[in-house]
This record gives C-alpha cells, sequence and structure tokens, in this order.
C-alpha cells in the first residue's frame, strides 16, 4: 500500500511535476514536463532558426502531451477525485500546484546551457531561488496529506487488506483514471523512453563526437578539463545550493565553447533523425499512444464540461 507521504506526493506530480535541473537535461519534458511546449502534439519537427533551443521541435513529441494536455487532464482528474471522495463523505481538497521552474520545453536546456544572462549570474543553476521552492513544495505536499481512512477511500486500500470492501477497484484515485483513460495510457511511456533512447544514441553520432571533442578543445585552451560538455554540467564541485564564482566561470567558458562548436545545433539534428527511424520502426504502437492521448484529452474536456 502505498503510504500517505507518497500518495500525496504522486498527485502533486500530477498537478505540475517540477525536477532538478541537472535531471530535466536528460529527461527534457519526456519524463516530466512543467514546460510551456505549444508545439507539442504536432507533426512539425526542427529548428526555429530565429530563437534557441526552447523553440525547437523533437518528433516524438507529436506523441507526448503538452503542459495545456496535461493540465487539463490533472484539473479533470481533481475533479473526478472531489466528486468521489465526496460519495464517501469526505471534503477533499484538490492538489495545490507546485512551483514552475526549470525548462520552458522539452527541448530547452535538453541540450546544456545557452542563456547567457542566466549563465553569468546562476551558472548551471535554474533562475530561482531553490530555498523559495523548495519550502512551496513542502507546504503543498503537507496541504495533500491525508488521513488513513480519506487514503483507504483515495487508494482502496488499507492496512492489512488488499481491497476495502465497497469502494470501485483501486479507490478514487482508479475510478479517476479509468474515467480518463480507460485502458490506454495518457503519457506514453514508449514515447519517453524512446525519446531517452534517442538523446543517448545521438551523442555517438560522428558529428556530434566530433562537436563534442571541438568543445573539450575549446575548454582546454581556456583552462578547463572535460571530456563532453555534461561532465561540467555534472561537476561535483558545483553541487552547492547557489552558485560560486568557479562554476559562473565554468559556464560562461562552457557557453562560449557550445556555441563556437554549436555543440546544441549538431546534437539536436542527430537525435531527430535517430527519433524519425524510431518512429518508423514503432509506428503501429506510437499511433495507438497518439490515440490513447486524444483519448484521454476528450475524456478530460467533458468531464471539466469544455469543448475538446
Amino acid at each position: 500500500m502505498c503510504c500517505t507521504g507518497e500518495l500525496a506526493l504522486n498527485r502533486l506530480r500530477g498537478r505540475l511535476c517540477a525536477a532538478a535541473f541537472s535531471l530535466i537535461i536528460l529527461g527534457g519534458a519526456s519524463a516530466c514536463s512543467n514546460a510551456d511546449d505549444s508545439s507539442a502534439g504536432s507533426d512539425r519537427a526542427g529548428v526555429d532558426s530565429g530563437h534557441g533551443p526552447e523553440s525547437w521541435t523533437l518528433p516524438l513529441q507529436a506523441y507526448l502531451p503538452d503542459e495545456k494536455q496535461q493540465k487539463l487532464v490533472a484539473d479533470a482528474r481533481e475533479s473526478l477525485l472531489v466528486t468521489c471522495m465526496s460519495r464517501y463523505g469526505f471534503s477533499y481538497e484538490p492538489a495545490p500546484p507546485l512551483p514552475k521552474f526549470g525548462p520552458k520545453s522539452m527541448t530547452d536546456l535538453r541540450y546544456g546551457i545557452h542563456d547567457e544572462t542566466a549563465v553569468s549570474r546562476y551558472g548551471y543553476k535554474p533562475p530561482v531561488d531553490l530555498a523559495a521552492i523548495r519550502e512551496q513544495e513542502r507546504a503543498a505536499l503537507d496541504a495533500t496529506l491525508l488521513s488513513p481512512p480519506e487514503e483507504a477511500v483515495m487508494t482502496g486500500q488499507q492496512a492489512g487488506t488488499s481491497q476495502v470492501a465497497g469502494l470501485p477497484e483501486g479507490g478514487c484515485a482508479g475510478e479517476a483514471g479509468r474515467s480518463i483513460e480507460g485502458g490506454g495510457e495518457f503519457r506514453s511511456v514508449l514515447a519517453s523512453e524512446l525519446a531517452n533512447e534517442a538523446y543517448v544514441k545521438a551523442q555517438q553520432a560522428p558529428a556530434v563526437k566530433s562537436a563534442f571533442s571541438g568543445w573539450s578543445a575549446c575548454m582546454a585552451e581556456k583552462g578547463f578539463q572535460y571530456g563532453k560538455p555534461m561532465d561540467a554540467v555534472d561537476d561535483r564541485r558545483f553541487a552547492a545550493e547557489k552558485p560560486t564564482e568557479a562554476e559562473i566561470s565554468t559556464a560562461k567558458a562552457d557557453l562560449g565553447c557550445r556555441e563556437k562548436t554549436r555543440v546544441a545545433e549538431t546534437w539536436f539534428t542527430a537525435e531527430v533523425d535517430i527519433q524519425k527511424t524510431l518512429i518508423d520502426e514503432n509506428s503501429e504502437r506510437l499511433d495507438k499512444a497518439k490515440a490513447d492521448l486524444s483519448h484521454a484529452v476528450k475524456n478530460a474536456s467533458k468531464v471539466l464540461g469544455k469543448k475538446g
């Protein structure tokens, strides 16, 4: 049985998932999006030459929910939970939103830093007060804690039992999930896994390896020894909550070398090619994922009385 704290945290994550800066880079929005990615769900893919990486689009985004869809489904789920919990005599308060920070889209920061203003002040860290963010997250989590009876109704389980008699399977949470997703999957695990696979594979593309080598040589000329761009991001010396002068100077040099060797553009282009191949190889399963997403969005719209 899920403990109360874990249940509350999962509900909060379902509302708006905030992740640590260094973790978001690999998973991007494919792992947990708080990004305003207006191009997700479309069939476009490519570099917007007039804007930075935050405006780029990856092919697999067409199979993943964008922020508006995530919020729609989360709001619908919370609405169903309120109704269900009230049937059993509980006044349920929807989970409050978590503070937003991090990437603006799936591709923003996916390939590393690119904002000179942010880097000059925060180094590799997100441009927010992390201590304040953690306090807001703690307060939001505390606000969603359930009593044991409430948790039993929410999950359909209680200590020592597998299912509480008289409740829908999986409790109110299970009922809400089935009402929205049916037997499908709102957020495709397959699409997320393929996106991460492509991200890693792209690093082995000849053009990307060449860009990495050029970046490493550029950094060495400036007195920094790193083999790959993400090695600098992951440097343990920069694990402190606030950026040090060493971190900022490293990040500024890193950004200059990234721009000189076109790391982000090259890496993105290679990943696009790999994602297209993976889509072709998994077209049937991905088409189902897109249909499941559309089905969940339509159901959520009906729950909220919106046209979808």
